[in-house]
């Protein structure tokens, strides 16, 4: 076993859920959203991925993070790397010492159709129909062997370029055309920026995917899975009570939690309070939360102040909008300038009214900060 899998939490019955509902085929795929650290991707790739190839699936995994604005490229190399060694199109893609210049293929993209050879030199350029072209052609040949399950991460990201949508509709037409043995699973960290892919009416993935569903955040059993790892790495006893309190503080993302616990264990000497207080300081400074601050006009860091003390908070109520003009200073301040404000809000990925009516922060820590930082 690697060291890193003492500490992760396994959590086998979701991954059982989210591959039960794909195999049931009522659907063929379905997008999961969550803020960005709180753990679905180490979910995708230790509990759901190994679940799946148990059960006959070639898994092929994309992070279309750090391709934000290429996410053809990364598409189309996840599925290259998910070929099985010395398979028919590996040889002919992917030979390591000669490999060919061109791939013959075809597919249906932007409602059109494509024939004709893709250049597939080392060096190459992404054109998005030929990205198209391959990502069809690879799928096709994953998908003569075995079922694929397309894990497709911060899928957003498709909704950034006119590359990302027109990727976005071939995948469309690729999941279509597989539909018996392709199922595709997208994750986000932006619930406004998924909905301009999946759920606005003309998004490009509109109606491919199920509804945007929360994806469940870790709980209390988290914390007192890392207090047991702690106790038996260190012989010492972890503050479970404070822990809960801290991941509580760091939105119930486990990565902040795990870096304080990891302080700890290398000093000895420091307190579980002053290794939260050092985590805290970092976010602040790693997540820019004085740049995201200085980036909002008055009427939307007042918002963004009430939200953070009440997320239930109804901004259109008479009561509501008194106070928002008392507090911006603008008294013929109407309920559409504050639509508005709440617009870019959500554009630019900081509060989002989600599923429960209510507004969320697109990433709590930056909401402690307001709570606890900001003059």
């Amino acid at each position: 076993m690697e060291l890193t899998e003492l500490w992760h939490f396994p959590r086998p019955e979701l991954a059982r859920a989210y591959l039960s509902t794909l195999n049931a085929g009522l659907v063929t795929s379905t997008t999961i959203f969550a803020p960005r650290r709180t753990g679905k991707t180490a979910f995708l790739l230790r509990d759901l991925k190994p679940l799946a190839e148990a059960e006959g699936y070639t898994v092929v995994y994309a992070d279309l993070w750090q391709t934000r604005q290429t996410p053809g490229a990364a598409l189309v190399r996840a599925l290259e790397e998910a070929l099985e060694p010395h398979s028919l199109l590996e040889k002919i893609v992917a030979r390591l010492h000669a490999p060919v210049k061109a791939l013959k293929a075809k597919a249906e993209f932007a409602g059109t159709k494509l024939e004709g050879q893709i250049e597939l030199a080392n060096d190459r350029k992404w054109e998005i129909a030929d990205a198209a072209l391959l990502l069809d052609a690879l799928v096709a040949e994953l998908t003569k062997r075995r079922p694929v399950l397309f894990l497709i991460d911060e899928a957003q990201a498709l909704g950034r370029s006119k590359e990302g949508e027109e990727m976005a509709r071939a995948l469309r037409t690729t999941l279509t055309k597989h539909q018996t043995k392709l199922r595709m699973l997208f994750t986000g960290s932006s619930r406004t920026k998924l909905g301009h892919v999946f759920t606005n009416a003309n998004a490009p993935l509109y109606s491919a995917a199920s509804a945007v569903q929360d994806f469940p955040l870790l709980g209390d059993d988290f914390v007192d899975y890392i207090a047991r790892r702690f106790k038996e790495s260190t012989k010492r006893k972890l503050d479970t009570r404070a822990a809960r309190e801290a991941f509580e503080l760091f939105g119930r993302r486990p990565e902040p939690l795990m870096e304080t616990v990891l302080a700890v264990m290398m000093s000895p000497m420091l307190t579980f309070a002053e290794a939260v207080s050092m985590q805290q300081i970092k976010l602040a400074r790693t997540e820019n939360h004085e740049g995201t601050w200085n980036g909002l006009d008055a009427t939307e860091r007042v918002l963004v102040r009430m939200f953070a003390d009440d997320p239930s908070m109804k901004p259109f109520a008479k009561a509501t909008l008194v106070k928002i003009r008392k507090r911006v200073g603008i008294e013929d301040l109407q309920a559409t300038h504050v639509q508005k404000a709440l617009g870019r809000l959500a554009e630019k990925t900081v509060v989002a009214k989600s599923p429960r009516d209510v507004y969320e922060f697109e990433n709590e820590s930056f909401a402690d900060w307001v709570r606890n930082i900001v003059d």
